[in-house]
Parts: structure tokens; C-alpha cells; sequence
């Protein structure tokens, strides 16, 4: 059986899934995650060199549920775009271009971030609120 692993950061509630994990996958789901978040980056139009510096910082990582109870309503209502958004938009999971699926995500304004987009909050965090946000258009569907 294969599960779906959401990752969502509580800072910024930037989000992505990972579809069709299989179970022994999940003892390397650290290799995966990294290995998501470099795609989902890239995607997101973020330099080689800021990424590069974003791997370093996860050189050790830890999981936990999260105690925080907006993190978890954020990640309850991620979850139901998830599933509207591959089952009826993309046409299930064998079809759906999870890349663009998950920038589209992070395009959808989140009360618990001030009713930023996720994509913004996560920009400010890595590059400052200084410079220029990126495009909110998104052009996979």
C-alpha cells in the first residue's frame, strides 16, 4: 500500500506532498524529503545558491506532529485542496503533475501567516521581505 507524506513548515506554512510513498520508503523518509524540497525549490524559481544554503541548514533533521493547533487546521485544510485538486482537477494521482500542484497550493492565502500566500512567507524567510516577491501566477492547470 502506498501513502502520501505533507510536509507543511510551520513558519511559513509552504507545503508539499509527496504521493505514492511506499512503506519502505518511509524509513528513509528523511532522503525524501530533502530530495522533494530541492525539486519543489527549483520549481519555485529559487536559486541554485539559496537552495544549496537550505540543504545545508537540513544537514540534520528531526519529525514530530506538530503541537501547534493552527499548524494543524492549516495542514486539515491542505489536505482537503490536496484531494480536490488531484482527484478533480488533475484526474487522480496517476496523472497529477504533483510539482504543479503543490506551487499551486502555496499560492492560496493562509489565515495563520497574517493571509500571506505561502510562497510569500517562505521568500521573506529564505531572501527578506525586502525583495521582490515572486509571480503568484501559476500556469499548470
Amino acid at each position: 500500500m502506498r501513502k502520501c507524506v505533507l510536509f507543511t513548515n510551520e513558519k511559513t506554512l509552504y507545503s508539499f506532498l509527496i504521493p505514492k510513498v511506499k512503506k519502505e520508503n518511509l524509513q528513509n523518509i528523511v532522503d525524501e524529503f530533502l530530495f522533494n524540497l530541492n525539486l519543489n525549490l527549483q520549481a519555485e524559481g529559487f536559486s541554485i545558491d539559496i537552495i544549496s544554503k537550505v540543504m545545508l541548514e537540513y544537514q540534520e533533521i528531526g519529525f514530530a506532529k506538530t503541537a501547534s493547533k493552527y499548524v494543524l487546521g492549516s495542514m486539515n485544510e491542505l489536505t482537503f485542496q490536496y484531494e480536490y485538486l488531484i482527484l478533480h482537477r488533475e484526474g487522480g494521482i496517476e496523472n497529477a503533475r504533483m510539482l504543479g500542484v503543490n506551487k499551486h497550493i502555496n499560492r492560496t492565502i493562509m489565515r495563520g501567516i497574517k493571509y500571506l500566500h505561502p510562497i510569500e512567507a517562505l521568500h521573506d524567510l529564505l531572501l527578506g521581505a525586502r525583495q521582490p516577491r515572486p509571480n503568484l501566477s501559476t500556469s499548470e492547470f
